[in-house]
């Protein structure tokens, strides 16, 4: 896809009455910048730095700035772009920036299909992984470029645009989704919670998510894979964001399903089980061997616990270590795995007694074809 318009924005928090307070956009022609634009309203200079919308106001409602952003879209006409853009497209939609039938895609699902075998798709791991010098700051019109940069380097060739039924059409989803178990392996073996206020009933909800793979649970845990949020998902999210685990929206999930059974937008109907995509049927990447880790003792409690799983398979399995340390006695190890994102204590005692330390992107790189 040659012609887009990369967008990133910057909320309150994840309710929709938090608002918006900053959209940044990139038209995107044959691939080169052709417009950049920036629209927010300062309130604070000295606080822009913190990132997140400090120090701008909320402009949700401002009549100027949504006619800013609209006449770019209007006059472009070329798809949305955005990393998770579920989340975003909600805001916009519902502060009436953005027309609800408007074509978006996903970033982070074009990624995974371009580069199944990452351990995460946050922007920050994939400005690391793929070895871009450009950090990470939560200011809108940064990350959208970064977002262009680390889209320049990985080239995905499949994307698919959002797929979004409204809550009026979800007992028609519910219908002909009704006999699909054991023809749809989406989430499989995935442990899901679903949590927040939605249109979509929760118990059918989890019923689907049960005749796709997945184990559906009440509570956050460490075991758990992804969180599924509608609005104001309280405690759940705080967990799942402190553990790690992926979070999503109850759009994303819908549009997973939809897109996995091919159901058409318009009518709801059934027309054909999907095809499994390329990644789905391939056979599993064989990880490279590392030979600096056979024999080590290699210290995973940095990670997130539900990446510690996947690494604790790979480490014993494909690397032949002498053995892991998931604890807080990490000094008796030869090599220290960590999250990026993270400032340890443990890596600059590391650094004092010689360990080696790997951070996860990196280790990522190491270990793949």
């Amino acid at each position: 896809m040659k012609n887009m318009i990369l967008l990133d924005i910057e909320t309150g928090d994840f309710n929709l009455d938090s608002g918006i307070y900053e959209v940044a956009l990139l038209v995107i022609e044959d691939g080169k910048i052709v417009l950049s634009e920036h629209i927010a309203e300062m309130e604070d200079e000295a606080s822009i730095h913190l990132g997140m919308g400090a120090g701008y106001t909320d402009i949700s409602e401002n009549s100027l700035k949504k006619e800013q952003f609209r006449k770019i879209i209007n006059t472009y006409n070329y798809p949305v772009v955005a990393h998770n853009v579920p989340f975003d497209r909600k805001f916009l939609v519902h502060y009436g920036w953005l027309d609800e039938d408007y074509e978006c895609y996903d970033s982070i699902r074009a990624i995974k299909y371009a580069n199944p075998n990452l351990f995460s798709y946050s922007l920050g791991y994939l400005l690391s992984f793929y070895n871009i010098n450009r950090s990470l700051t939560h200011i809108a019109i940064d990350d959208v470029k970064a977002l262009y940069k680390v889209i320049l380097k990985v080239n995905p060739t499949i994307w698919i645009p959002l797929y979004k039924v409204p809550p009026k059409k979800f007992k028609n989803f519910v219908k002909v989704t009704a006999n699909v178990e054991g023809q749809s392996t989406l989430f499989q073996n995935k442990r899901i919670v679903f949590t927040g206020a939605s249109p979509f009933p929760r118990i059918l909800m989890k019923e689907i998510a049960t005749k796709c793979g997945a184990i559906a649970t009440g509570s956050v845990s460490s075991r758990t894979d992804l969180l599924i949020c509608g609005e104001k998902p309280g405690s759940k999210l705080a967990k799942a964001k402190e553990l790690g685990i992926e979070v999503q929206t109850d759009e994303w999930f819908i549009d997973a399903v939809s897109k996995d059974f091919k159901l058409d937008s318009a009518t709801i109907t059934r027309q054909s089980i999907a095809a499994a995509t390329e990644s789905d049927t391939k056979e599993k990447s064989i990880f490279k061997k590392i030979p600096e880790l056979k024999g080590k003792v290699v210290n995973i409690a940095l990670l997130p616990l539900s990446i510690q799983r996947k690494i604790e398979d790979i480490l014993v399995n494909h690397m032949e270590v002498a053995g892991l340390n998931k604890g807080s006695n990490g000094y008796k190890v030869d090599v220290i795995v960590y999250a990026d994102d993270g400032d340890y204590a443990l890596l600059k005692k590391a650094e004092e007694l010689h360990i080696t330390t790997i951070p996860l992107s990196k280790f990522n790189q190491m270990i793949l074809n």
